[in-house]
């Protein structure tokens, strides 16, 4: 499916300003090593717990009907708090690790010079780049002493070393950050696709790999994408957004997306972002000629350590555990707008210099039938994207 729209061009620095724009989650109770809601569902959310061990209310072992790999269609809820979930559900592992990932030791000069796959002479620019930033920081910094208002750079937070090193060769250019996030860009390939950028971009479905052009697709531009991220070590992405351009017999896409460890997506950041909050996403620009500019925060990572594995809430427990949050009020939703997506992710979490990476479901509405609704109705209280522990069914966060 695709929409046709005018997309606003911002710049992406390594350093941005960001809101904050989710709800704190209900407050939790602890007993016998199991976190869940707290509030009057407590025995039906315990036994729901103890249904995912395999046990039923009569200690009775019970066979899981777990919908993984399966549509659901369902409307949860009661009266006016009620949610409908239209959503492919993915098959989804067993057991999963809570993991936990540092900044990527193996990322030096020779990785970099491969990822900027040089075609002339190599030159490190790396003094004049800090050089530029700082003067960007200075300019800034100026700016709001004669408005007298504080600084308005907030710093992207992350666990790199805080080091940097650029190369170009005149006209490619590859950055490495702290050895967790990095650039590339091929200036006169972007300069081709800026001028297509003029023209209304159709919004793909990601969901489709075959959208786009037939001669290039989305699914092609993921796998050019991908050959050059996998210098990286980056072993896969997930598209979280796409947006097709076409002018004058050049395509190329943008595409936002985040990495995929041990084939478990990372969660994507919708809507706003909290200034605190670690958010590991790219963003590339990809043309049939080859990649004109790829963007990576925390992105770069290698793994340190992994908990023992725990037991995965199948989705059928959690659309128990949903109805429970929707009757006792921990979520108000609106049947209106379905939920739309339904999928194992993980969640993260920034602890002691290191990304803690914990498995989650998410369950969420499509954004923009959400802001179409909210506009249309005037109200943007409903819920509309729900983080649930995997393991303990706690609502870990809804927005």
């Amino acid at each position: 499916m695709r929409r046709k729209l005018v997309k606003i061009w911002m710049p992406l620095f390594m350093t941005a300003i960001l809101l904050a724009g989710c709800q704190k989650a209900p407050e939790t109770a602890n007993d016998d090593e199991i976190l869940r809601a707290k509030g009057s569902s407590d025995d039906a959310v315990e036994a729901i717990l103890n249904e995912e061990e395999g046990i039923d209310a009569d200690g009775a072992k019970e066979k899981e009907n777990s919908k993984s790999g399966e549509a659901v269609s369902a409307v949860l809820g009661t009266d006016g708090n009620r949610m409908r979930i239209e959503a492919e559900i993915p098959a989804v592992p067993e057991e999963l690790s809570t993991l936990a990932m540092q900044m990527d030791s193996r990322l030096d000069g020779k990785a970099l010079r491969d990822f900027l796959d040089p075609q002339g002479e190599v030159k490190d620019y790396t003094e004049q780049l800090l050089a530029e930033e700082e003067a960007e920081r200075q300019r800034v910094a100026e700016i709001d002493e004669k408005l007298g208002e504080g600084s308005s750079i907030v710093e992207i937070p992350g666990v790199g070393d805080g080091s940097c090193l650029a190369l170009t060769d005149g006209n490619r250019k590859a950055v490495l950050w702290g050895k967790t996030g990095g650039s590339y860009m091929d200036v006169s390939l972007k300069e081709k696709c800026l001028a297509a950028a003029k023209d209304a971009a159709q919004e793909l479905d990601v969901k489709e790999e075959n959208e786009g052009d037939a001669s290039f697709s989305l699914q092609d531009a993921k796998a050019l994408l991908m050959q050059k991220l996998s210098v990286l070590g980056v072993e896969d992405i997930y598209l979280s957004e796409a947006y097709f351009y076409e002018t004058d017999g050049l395509i190329f896409y943008e595409l936002q997306f985040a990495p995929v460890v041990d084939g478990i997506p990372i969660a994507c950041c919708f809507g706003y972002q909290e200034a605190s909050r670690v958010y590991p996403n790219g963003y590339a620009w990809v043309s049939a000629e080859g990649v004109a500019e790829i963007s990576l925060w925390n992105c770069l990572m290698e793994q340190v350590s992994a908990a023992e594995k725990e037991r995965i809430l199948s989705f059928d427990k959690v659309q128990k555990l949903l109805e429970t949050y929707l009757k006792d009020g921990s979520l108000q939703c609106v049947e209106d707008v379905p939920f739309s997506t339904a999928e194992l992710v993980y969640g993260v979490e920034l602890k002691d210099g290191k990304l803690e990476l914990s498995p989650m479901w998410s369950v969420h509405m499509d954004l923009g039938e959400y802001v179409e609704y909210a506009g249309q109705t005037g109200s943007s209280d409903p819920v509309w994207n729900i983080y649930m522990d995997a393991v303990t069914g706690e609502l870990v966060e809804v927005q």
